[in-house]
């Protein structure tokens, strides 16, 4: 059975919806509207204590058993940005190519757009490829904290 949690990270609220066996959601929201005080499962505490990590030392591999419920193609997608270092980035174009379709940058963009796991699944490491930095869920300010925080040189990519 989901459930979802609330956690306040120092990038703000965060939502989490696990099962005992699964992360399937972690989702940047202003403020939790409901705020359950019930104790969090392991899963979801592992979740807590990885964003903890990740926030002090953003160079780290993290496995979490995550869940995708998107499209084939979103699945995909999804996977492929896991595999995109921490102080690394890739372009939509890129992605595509990895994917087997150069000519799927939209679709990958869309895709990219509707990641269901922030941080983890790093879509904040998709630029466009001309470098610039390209919406985030999250909004432009976090996606620009999130590269530089992983040492990403941003005044490189905006040709500052």
């Amino acid at each position: 059975m989901k459930e979802k949690y609330y956690y306040k990270t120092p990038l703000g609220w965060i939502s989490i919806v696990a099962s005992h066996l699964h992360v399937y959601e972690i989702k940047y929201i202003k403020k939790p509207i409901e705020y359950s005080f019930e104790k969090p499962n392991k899963l979801v505490e592992k979740v807590k204590e990885n964003l903890n990590i990740y926030c002090l030392n953003p160079n780290q591999k993290f496995v979490l058993p995550f869940k995708f419920e998107g499209t084939p193609f979103q699945n995909s997608i999804w996977e492929i940005l896991k595999d995109i270092p921490s102080g690394k980035t890739k372009s939509y174009n890129e992605i595509a190519i990895l994917y087997g379709n150069s000519r799927a940058t939209r679709a990958v963009g869309k895709a990219i757009s509707q990641n269901p796991i922030m941080i983890f699944i790093p879509c904040h490491r998709v630029i466009g490829s001309d470098g610039s930095l390209t919406g985030y869920a999250g909004g432009f300010n976090k996606k620009r904290w999130l590269l530089e925080f992983e040492g990403f040189p941003i005044q490189k990519s905006l040709d500052l």
